[in-house]
């Protein structure tokens, strides 16, 4: 039992290690990379992405203002090559909607883009701010007018001469009534002609009924038109209950997004811990047989095993945090110790490589050695003998469980090892009485 527990505890070492060094290899990729920023971008351009919007999009005044100002002809070269570098990335890496016009103007709206940090985007927007640049990025688009955006008024007849509907905030009041019966008068503002662009609702309109007012004017077969319709229905009494209903609609969607960012991550990280494994040769099924028949190798990774036992891995980052600097150096720092502590348990693991002695097919291996060379070819050998080696995919499938998992158990194996079997309690032989000599 206490040789088979020592093993264990072994086994748990080196994959808690490789866990470690696993995480801490993700998280500097995520850091240099701004994964969590392309995974929010993503997010929104798959709310957002409405190809009927585009066009109207395109045509708002600031869709002017937010190009690129005027710059040498080498600043446009690496900023073009930065901006078709990220689209390489978000579009193959992370697969998603084409770019959305509405989604680029909104992340230059001031609310969003004072949260920006680094060459991508911000890593977390609150819903608050998200819902309040939405509105007014979509108020700021000139919507055409439509016969569906206002309702039609009361006892008003067709009209023959091509007037155009009345305005926003005449249609969601009611028609005022002067004192002597007398109707009041008119706006003044001339109607626009067919073809063009409808006014923007006044401000003095109720900010509710100017949302809906933004809403129907939007295109008919439009996706988000019709998302947007569905949250801000008849049953909403007031902009802060409208308000309440888009934010809970982003947060839905940032739930979303955060469980794409763990199976991605969860993919990256099971990647890394199989190269890992088959770079330092992690065979835990030959460590075990190790650890078996030396006892001295077993007693010095006991010891390591306990003093490992004694530092929990670092906490995840939140996903909100948008200082990446800090936790590209601390995770660089983490994942260095682990990769010192686990060369240095004198078991055969070491980063490399080697060529294998035997091979079954020798003749088409010298057919390749001669168009690729020995060394490439010694490499490619040695890496697939390694993928094919049970014992190195049971470590890779271990390593990639996480470290919190297995420094949890290691904890309890170390704790059990540590105790050991508890004393029973005392009982007196039946029929004795009593004895003073027992000090109980």
């Amino acid at each position: 039992m206490g040789t088979t527990l020592d093993i264990a505890i072994g086994l748990v070492s080196v994959f808690f290690l490789l866990s470690v060094l696993c995480s801490a290899i993700h998280e500097a990729l995520a850091g240099v990379l701004r994964l969590r920023a392309l995974n929010l971008a993503q997010s929104i351009e798959i709310m957002l992405a409405d190809s009927e919007l585009d066009a109207h999009v395109k045509q708002s005044p600031g869709a002017a203002d937010t190009a690129a100002p005027k710059s040498s002809p080498l600043e446009q070269v690496m900023r073009r090559a930065a901006r078709r570098a990220v689209e390489l990335v978000r579009t193959r890496v992370m697969p998603g909607p084409l770019p959305s016009p509405l989604a680029a103007k909104l992340r230059e709206h001031p609310l969003i883009k004072d949260l920006k940090y680094g060459w991508v985007g911000p890593s977390y927007i609150p819903s608050h701010a998200f819902v309040a640049a939405l509105i007014d990025t979509l108020r700021q688009v000139p919507w055409p007018d439509s016969a569906a955006a206002l309702p039609p008024q009361a006892g008003a007849a067709p009209s023959q001469t091509g007037a155009a509907p009345a305005p926003a905030g005449d249609a969601a009041s009611p028609p005022q009534q002067a004192s002597d019966g007398v109707a009041p008068p008119q706006a003044s503002a001339a109607a626009p002609a067919p073809g063009e662009i409808a006014a923007a609702p006044s401000r003095d309109e109720d900010p509710l009924d100017e949302l809906k007012h933004i809403i129907r004017s939007m295109p008919p077969k439009s996706d988000l038109r019709r998302a947007l319709t569905t949250i801000v229905d008849s049953t909403v009494k007031d902009m802060r209950e409208a308000n309440i209903r888009l934010e809970r609609w982003f947060n839905d969607a940032m739930d979303r997004a955060a469980g794409r960012y763990k199976r991605r991550a969860q993919l990256i990280i099971s990647a890394t811990a199989l190269v890992l494994c088959v770079g330092f040769n992690a065979d835990s099924i030959r460590l075990a047989g190790a650890l078996s028949r030396d006892a001295v190798v077993r007693a010095r990774l006991i010891a390591a095993a306990q003093e490992i036992a004694k530092s929990p891995p670092r906490a995840a980052p939140q996903a909100g945090g948008v200082d990446q600097n800090e936790d590209i150096m601390a995770a660089i720092a983490e994942g260095s110790g682990a990769r010192s502590r686990l060369t240095g348990l004198d078991i055969e693991i070491t980063w490399g490589v080697k060529t294998p002695e035997h091979t079954s097919v020798p003749k088409l291996w010298n057919a390749i050695a001669a168009i690729l060379g020995q060394g490439i070819v010694g490499w490619i050998r040695g890496v697939l003998d390694r993928l094919l080696t049970p014992g190195i995919l049971i470590t890779a499938v271990a390593a990639s469980l996480g470290a919190p998992f297995w420094f949890d158990l290691l904890n309890k194996l170390v704790n059990l090892r540590t105790v050991g079997k508890s004393p029973e309690p005392y009982e007196p032989p039946k029929g004795a009485g009593p004895d003073s000599s027992v000090t109980r």
